[in-house]
């Protein structure tokens, strides 16, 4: 870092003038002005010294400009280098404090290329590694912070609407338990924040030693250049330990927030003491890093996404059922269809045996979506109807009304999403089943399909032959047409964010690339695929389910 600190010429301080010094020899350890330069370059014993301006000179950090040439204790130039205790000697120190070392070394020879050395240029690629492992830390903790806001809202609303079936005397109860919410929040919050505090003055005193090795490559001498590498070997030590310590004492384990409602909480109100709990869980960092030499050869590992090119598919099994308008899997992995046909909802394992046939009190279901182990919702083609089934009991816990003709359907943090047709996509809030619209399209047709996944929502429009995408908050990002879809319906998508789409038109299954620019025909008539409707992808077995109109058929990516 350059310094403001006048530089005198040191031939004229010895004369007892002041004169500022606008070069500098770090052989003389002293400034010289114009005049005095003159006679040093003229001089035998001077001439062949390396002189730099005093504003490059400035350049240098502190701890290295101050590094002297000559020995303090003896007033003489170091000339020689101790291997044995890492020192340079000056002729009177070997003779004083090395005389029984072995190996003793020209100093010339060993600075000689200290400012070229591959040392230097490992400490800069250590320093570049410290720095993209800082940049990963905090957008990992940036999107555990994100996470925990999800989540706390999430609990919030669930805590809300335990609170709305319950009276008066459950006020108190429900201030414990957000007052414990809020406070497990801002715990973790204040943790990240104050850890993400901290690593952004260690990515300034990176980004300083990084300019310091820029001044030494450009304007150290030789001696300050050795002497500064190990200054600089010191504190890359200490870097790299303060983040190794981060996964030590348990600094980045993923943090999440849990809530735990009382199941009795509506059944015994005078005995339950509270609405719940909550506990903050850490979990395993998501984050990888190695230090070190290892942090060369690669600095974070993840496993690469696969793209639409790399995807193949392997029939599994077929299930003898025609007419099936939709389908999904069960929070607990078992295969659930929307028999249109015979109006009622089919609970299958993943080896096609039958669980649990649930008759449907209205006629026509389209689609449906799993809410949680114990319950769904299925949408109603004509009806203007959507109900909430427990399939557990096999009863409808309740029946929501629409303002207009509901087909495809799914489930996002605590509210359901679904295609209505010339209206657009229309978003309901479970707790007080008040709908709102997300996506204005008033070209939505019916036999739609609407899906989700981490931050964005795509859906089919089956009449104009598109797929888009949107924003969770209904910004559209981009819009997919091509020959490839024809009259798309039942819509997913993958862990790596592939979508894959139902092409009724054409009997095919099509695969998009997360940014909607690619696409390829993932399964044809050839694999069994027949008028397909829904279709849903277990992103755990990496299963795709196609609900063929004429008989579904299970997938297994391979």
């Amino acid at each position: 870092m350059a310094s403001s600190i006048k530089v005198i010429c040191g031939v004229c301080e010895s004369q007892h003038r002041t004169t500022n010094a606008e070069f500098w020899c770090p052989e003389c350890d002293e400034g010289l002005c114009s005049d005095c330069l003159k006679y040093h370059n003229a001089l035998k014993a001077t001439r062949a010294h390396e002189v730099i301006l005093v504003e490059k000179y400035k350049q240098l950090p502190t701890s290295i400009a101050n590094i002297s040439h000559h020995c303090s204790e003896h007033d003489r130039k170091f000339q020689m280098y101790c291997p044995q205790h890492e020192s340079i000697c000056c002729p009177l120190c070997i003779h004083s404090n090395h005389a029984n070392c072995v190996g003793i070394l020209s100093l010339e020879k060993v600075i000689q290329t200290a400012k070229t050395s591959v040392l230097l240029e490992s400490f800069d690629q250590d320093l570049q590694n410290i720095k993209m492992n800082i940049e990963r830390v905090v957008q990992d903790r940036k999107q555990n912070l994100f996470e925990i806001q999800k989540q706390k809202q999430k609990f919030h609303d669930k805590i809300k609407q335990v609170r709305y079936k319950i009276n008066e005397h459950l006020d108190t109860l429900e201030q414990q338990i957000l007052q414990d919410l809020y406070a497990a929040e801002k715990k973790v919050k204040s943790e990240i924040e104050d850890l993400l505090g901290k690593l952004a003055e260690n990515t300034e005193e990176v980004n300083a030693m990084e300019n310091n090795i820029s001044a030494i490559k450009e304007y150290a001498s030789e001696l300050q250049a050795f002497l500064g590498s190990k200054m600089i070997e010191t504190e890359i030590q200490k870097h790299e330990t303060l983040l190794q310590s981060l996964f030590d004492d348990g600094s980045l384990r993923k943090i999440d927030i849990n809530c735990k409602i009382e199941d009795k909480i509506t059944d015994v109100l005078s005995t339950v003491n509270s609405l719940g709990s909550i506990s903050i869980e850490p979990s395993s960092p998501l984050v990888v890093m190695k230090l070190g030499k290892e942090i060369q050869a690669q600095c974070l590992q993840h496993i690469p996404p696969l793209t639409i090119n790399d995807l193949t598919m392997t029939l599994q099994s077929k299930f003898q059922f025609k007419l099936i308008t939709g389908c999904f899997f069960s929070s607990t992995g078992d295969i659930v269809l929307i028999d249109h046909g015979n109006h009622r909802l089919l609970i299958l394992k993943e080896d096609g045996i039958l669980k649990s046939d649930i008759p449907l009190s209205i006629q026509h279901p389209a689609d449906g979506t799993c809410i949680d182990d114990k319950t769904v919702a299925v949408s109603f083609q004509y009806s203007n109807q959507m109900q909430i089934i427990n399939v557990s009991a096999n009863i409808v816990d309740r029946t929501i009304k629409m303002a207009g003709n509901c087909y495809g359907l799914c489930h996002s943090d605590d509210h359901l999403l679904y295609c209505d047709t010339g209206r657009g996509i229309q978003k309901v809030n479970m707790s007080d089943n008040c709908s709102s619209t997300l996506v204005n399209d008033n070209t939505l047709s019916t036999r739609s399909y609407v899906a989700t996944y981490k931050d964005k929502m795509f859906y089919t429009n089956n009449s104009k032959h598109t797929v888009t995408c949107c924003s969770l908050t209904g910004e559209k990002m981009w819009e997919y047409k091509d020959q490839l879809v024809s009259s798309p319906r039942g819509i997913d998508v993958d862990k790596d964010s592939n979508v894959y789409i139902a092409s009724y038109g054409n009997d095919s299954i099509i695969v998009l690339s997360s940014d909607g620019k690619q696409a390829r025909k993932l399964l044809g008539s050839d694999d069994g695929i027949s008028k397909p409707y829904g279709l849903a992808f277990d992103t755990k077995k990496e299963n795709l389910l196609v609900a063929n109109y004429y008989g579904p058929a299970l997938y297994r990516l391979s």
